[in-house]
């Protein structure tokens, strides 16, 4: 492949369509769910107790209206319902994962216990993606699928 072989891209990067658009997904839900967390939006608030925290439910309701329309955009690119399905599977592990990584990488170099920071970033990362935000992001991506297929 030469310096200037750019006709060969465009084939690979339709290959890898899928791939990539899971892959950011994945790393968009985990940038809101941590925004949710370290924002104060979600943790330790939780969506059941809103109206006594204090958070209002516009913040609330931003957070769980972003992962929805997140989840629609991505499913709208995948433009097919099997793909939309695994591929939000997937892209929710992904997120879980990059949220634990991130909530746990104080305990992991040393500046709190790392038993400490584990069990926070555990618990954190379930109580923001899960269930509502499970729910909203599996819709989304549902309806967003249905949308673009003809």
């Amino acid at each position: 492949m030469g310096l200037f072989d750019v006709k060969g891209i465009g084939p690979k990067l339709v290959r890898a369509k899928s791939g990539l658009v899971v892959l950011g997904w994945g790393v968009s839900i985990a940038s809101l769910a941590l925004t949710g967390i370290l924002q104060g939006i979600i943790i330790p608030h939780s969506a059941q107790y809103v109206p006594q925290a204090g958070v209002g439910i516009l913040r609330v309701a931003l957070y769980y209206g972003g992962i929805f329309g997140l989840s629609i955009l991505a499913g709208w690119v995948l433009a097919d319902i099997s793909k939309a399905v695994l591929g939000f599977f997937v892209s929710y592990g992904v997120g879980v994962f990059l949220t634990f990584l991130a909530l746990a990488g104080p305990g992991f170099a040393g500046v709190i216990p790392e038993s400490v920071a584990e069990l926070s970033a555990i618990v954190f990362a379930f109580t923001a993606l899960f269930p509502l935000a499970f729910l909203a992001g599996l819709v989304g991506g549902l309806l967003g699928a249905a949308s673009s297929e003809t």
